[in-house]
């Protein structure tokens, strides 16, 4: 027996004990008494200090949401290559019933990058244009199951609020032409509606825009159209890029509340 046990009874009675204890025992025991120290310190610590705040981070990486790095090119390349005449729009919906989904979320996420995605009612996202994020690697999460969302791509055209001239109009068409052609993949193209013209367009078939410096003076918009962004009914008046009639400075007059479209 050592020489710490010979003066203290408790001491040795636990040495005794320890011994006539099978292993399996002392081992439990000694877990047992290695662990009664730890729960004065533990008490101590959480009344000192304020608990560790955990946000925990789920969402689903679904292909059907296109890469961050191709959406940043993309919108770069053709807003670059049009001189901001055209605008790639990216929107998403179900992939069962092709309509927006209300309580859909998606998240830009990277090692550094955190942000929620803003979207509009009709399911059109606001991608931010983040050099940071796409170094990173950045990518889309949402909150549905993988294979529940798809996404739609459209292009439309980027007018002066008043007044332009037809130029403009014509630019903007071989604009997005060539950026379908050169710059948008081939399996996005299949995806999207051919490129005719641009129309002038508004809710009723009672509108017209007024052209100066031509022999057609006014141009009614009674064309009726597929809204090719929002899918609702609308009459245009239409223009391709290619109007003998009509000079390139010509100036073109919409009357109050109209939309371009790509048709």
């Amino acid at each position: 027996m050592s020489k710490l046990t010979q003066g203290s009874p408790r001491l040795k009675q636990a040495v005794q004990i320890r011994h006539a204890l099978p292993i399996r025992a002392r081992l439990v025991l000694s877990a047992a008494l290695f662990a009664v120290p730890l729960a004065p310190v533990w008490a101590q610590a959480t009344e000192e200090e304020a608990p560790l705040q955990i946000v925990q981070v789920t969402g689903v990486r679904d292909p059907a949401i296109l890469p961050y790095k191709i959406a940043y090119e993309m919108l770069s390349k053709i807003a670059g290559a049009s001189n901001d005449r055209v605008r790639l729009l990216i929107k998403v919906v179900s992939s069962e019933t092709g309509k927006p989904i209300p309580d859909l979320e998606i998240i830009l996420r990277g090692d550094k990058t955190f942000e929620k995605v803003r979207m509009s009612p009709a399911g059109f996202l606001t991608i931010p244009l983040s050099q940071e994020a796409y170094d990173e690697n950045a990518e889309f999460l949402s909150n549905k199951k993988k294979g529940a969302l798809r996404v739609q791509f459209y292009l439309e055209p980027k007018l002066p609020a008043e007044n332009f001239s037809y130029g403009d109009i014509a630019d903007g068409i071989d604009a997005a032409r060539a950026a379908l052609t050169h710059i948008v993949p081939w399996y996005w193209r299949m995806l999207m509606p051919s490129l005719k013209g641009i129309g002038i367009c508004y809710p009723d078939n009672k509108q017209s825009v007024l052209i100066s410096n031509s022999a057609e003076t006014a141009r009614p918009a009674a064309s009726e159209e597929s809204h090719n962004v929002t899918e609702a009914k609308v009459y245009c008046a239409n223009f391709s890029s290619k109007e003998r009639g009509i000079a390139r400075d010509s100036v073109i007059s919409p009357a109050s509340g109209w939309d371009p479209i790509f048709r």
